[in-house]
C-alpha cells in the first residue's frame, strides 16, 4: 500500500501531568515506542501541588524532574505552574497556547498509554479530515464494541468526543464556549443532549455549572452537540486507560468503560468517507453511557470501597 502521508507534518503532541512521575514516564515511553515521536513536537504542562495535599509537593518536584530529562523527541518544551489551576483549566490555557501556534494538537494525559501506531492514527485523522468542518475531533479511545463483519473502514463516526487521547484542530477549538452564560438558556436542550450524547451528558454540564466538577471535557462535547459536529473513533482503541487505579484526581478506582486494543501494528488507515452513523456502531458505543450501565457502575464502584481485609465471614458465619 501507499503511504500517502509519508511527508506530513506531524501534529504537536500535548501532555498534562501533575503529581505521578511513574504514570507520566509510562505515557512518554509509550510515545517513544512509535517512530514519528522522533518527528514530533512535545509539550509538556505539570499543574502545581495542592498546599494541604501532604507529599504532594515532593511528588510534583519528581515529576518535574523526570520531564526535564525527557529525549527522543524532535522537540521538548515544558511549563511549570506554580499554583493548582486544575484540569479543566489547565486544558483549556495549555491547548488554546499550542494550537494558536500550530493550527492543531494531539493530546494526552498521563494515565494513558498508547499503542505504538497511535501517532499514525492522529496525523492521519488530522490530515484526512482537515477541511472536514463536520468533524470535531479525532479520538485515540474507543470502548470495547463487536464491529459487524462487512464493516471496512479501521474507524468510524460517533457523536460524543473522548478525552482519552484526541486531537483537533485550531478553527474548531476556538468555537467553544467554556462560560456558557447565560447557562439558563441551555436547559431546554437538555433531553436533546443525552439524546445525543448519552444519558449522563447533561447532569454532567450541570454540574459543572454548580460548581460540583471542572470538567473541560463535557464542555467540549456540549460545543459538538450544539453544531452537530462528529467525531471519529478508532474501532479497536489505541488508548489504554490506566486512570482507574485509585491514584488519579478525577478517576474512580471502577470504571464502566471496557476496551480492546488495537494490535495489528497498521500505519495506514481505512477512513469513513462519509459523516453519517453507522446505527449499529452508534447503539453499541451509546450503550457504555445508558441508564442501565451507568446503575451497575455505580453498584460496582461501591463494593470496591468495601476494604479489602474486612471479613465478610463474620456474616456468613452468624
Amino acid at each position: 500500500m501507499i503511504n500517502h502521508y509519508k511527508n506530513m507534518q506531524y501534529a504537536p503532541i500535548i501532555i498534562f501531568a501533575f503529581n505521578r512521575p511513574k504514570a507520566l514516564r509510562n505515557v512518554v515511553c509509550s510515545l517513544l515506542q512509535n517512530t514519528e515521536a522522533r518527528e514530533s513536537d512535545l509539550y509538556i504542562f505539570v499543574d502545581g501541588a495542592r498546599l494541604h495535599k501532604d507529599g504532594e509537593l515532593k511528588e510534583v518536584e519528581l515529576v518535574r524532574e523526570y520531564v526535564i530529562s525527557i529525549t527522543g523527541f524532535k522537540t521538548l518544551h515544558y511549563t511549570f505552574s506554580e499554583v493548582n489551576k486544575g484540569l479543566g483549566a489547565s486544558i483549556i490555557d495549555g491547548v488554546s497556547e499550542v494550537i494558536n501556534r500550530y493550527g492543531k494538537v494531539i493530546v494526552l494525559e498521563d494515565d494513558l498509554c498508547v499503542q505504538p501506531n497511535f501517532l499514525a492514527f492522529m496525523n492521519q485523522g488530522l490530515k484526512y479530515y482537515e477541511k472536514v468542518n463536520g468533524v470535531f475531533s479525532i479520538c485515540g479511545y474507543n470502548n470495547k464494541i463487536k464491529i459487524p463483519k462487512d464493516y471496512k473502514a479501521d474507524a468510524y463516526i460517533y457523536n460524543r468526543s473522548s478525552s482519552w487521547g484526541w486531537a483537533t484542530w485550531k478553527d474548531r477549538w476556538d468555537t467553544i464556549d467554556w462560560k456558557l452564560e447565560p447557562f439558563d438558556i441551555y436547559k431546554s436542550k437538555a433531553r436533546a443532549f443525552c439524546c445525543w450524547a448519552g444519558s449522563d451528558a447533561w447532569k454532567m454540564l450541570n454540574d459543572w455549572h454548580k460548581g460540583k466538577n471542572n470538567s473541560w471535557a463535557i464542555r467540549f462535547v456540549f460545543a459538538q452537540f450544539l453544531q452537530n459536529k462528529k467525531c471519529v473513533n478508532p474501532c479497536y482503541s489505541l488508548i489504554n486507560n490506566r486512570g482507574f487505579d485509585g491514584q488519579g484526581t478525577n478517576c474512580k478506582s471502577w470504571s464502566r468503560f471496557k476496551f480492546e486494543l488495537e494490535s495489528t501494528g497498521k500505519k495506514n488507515f481505512v477512513w469513513p468517507t462519509q459523516l453519517s452513523i453507522n446505527s449499529c456502531l452508534f447503539k453499541r458505543a451509546m450503550w457504555y453511557n445508558s441508564v442501565f450501565i451507568r446503575i451497575y457502575s455505580r453498584i460496582m464502584y461501591l463494593i470496591t470501597l468495601i476494604p479489602q481485609h474486612f471479613d465478610l465471614t463474620l456474616f456468613i458465619s452468624s
